[in-house]
């Protein structure tokens, strides 16, 4: 489906019968290709962990065609043909989802907050029969409406909480990163992502801009308020955390962990573990 085509019909469905709509559609994707796994396995060299499903390719995403939204010169020189077909999972998402499979243990039997849910690792969650609270400021969906800068939450609420290309979006990132600290218990993980340019240092902001036409320019996506360097995680350790890496480039090639679709995505996520100690 074009993306015009699907930007007005999504806006003319009421958003609940559009979110139907949407997971009907994706269930009868993976069919179609959970089929042609079985039926034609060669040549089926590209693997999807989050949905479980060997492909003969990922697919075009539509981040050159809205390009009121995205920077096209971020995109142009990016592979584009990294999304998923059937549960949309992007290789940020796939890389978490393998690092997860391996650190099981980290999820298994936990309480886990999951601010603004990604469907290919809601599905791997709910394949691997793993519990978890999802929660967002504007989805009614959710489990919870909450604002990641404050949650309203007791201390240490919470075993693992995931968020993933959140920050960018906040008025204050280190507020954000604080109070999900502070709802964590001790020896609890934040498993994150943000946009990160290889062009910048720790982060380029600016709140004079303040348009979406501004943000377009100045940070590639016009409801970004900032964007990151390669130093990010340099502020999850300001904020108290003790934190490690998952990089994409340790993943194989089969999921297709790139920097893609954007020049500023680079794979790389932050597992970043509240202390043991009081602070």
């Amino acid at each position: 489906m074009k993306t015009k085509t699907k930007l007005v019909l999504k806006r003319r469905f009421p958003r609940r019968l559009w979110r139907v709509s949407v997971n009907c559609y994706r269930k009868l994707v993976r069919v179609k290709y959970k089929t042609l796994t079985v039926l034609a396995p060669e040549n089926k060299k590209y693997y999807c962990p989050c949905c479980d499903l060997r492909l003969k390719n990922f697919v075009t995403g539509d981040y050159l065609a809205e390009d009121e939204f995205y920077d096209r010169k971020l995109y142009e020189n990016a592979r584009q043909d990294v999304l998923c077909p059937s549960c949309t999972s992007l290789p940020r998402h796939r890389i978490l989802a393998s690092w997860c499979l391996s650190h099981r243990d980290a999820l298994a039997g936990k309480d886990i907050l999951y601010f603004a849910p990604e469907p290919g690792m809601v599905r791997w969650l709910n394949a691997q029969k793993i519990n978890y609270t999802t929660a967002d400021l504007f989805d009614e969906f959710t489990d919870l409406r909450l604002d990641i800068q404050a949650t309203g939450l007791p201390d240490d609420s919470y075993d693992v909480v995931i968020c993933n290309h959140v920050l960018e979006h906040v008025d204050n990132y280190m507020t954000a990163l604080k109070e999900v600290r502070r709802i964590l218990r001790p020896g609890g993980i934040l498993i994150c992502s943000v946009p990160i340019s290889p062009d910048v240092e720790l982060v380029d902001e600016d709140p004079s801009v303040v348009t979406a036409e501004e943000r377009l320019v100045r940070y590639g996506q016009s409801d970004h308020v900032r964007l990151f360097g390669i130093g990010a995680g340099r502020f999850m350790s300001d904020a108290g955390f003790e934190v490690s890496t998952i990089e994409g480039s340790d993943y194989p090639d089969e999921i297709v962990p790139i920097t893609a679709p954007g020049a500023y995505d680079i794979n790389r996520l932050f597992v970043c573990k509240k202390g043991n100690g009081k602070d």
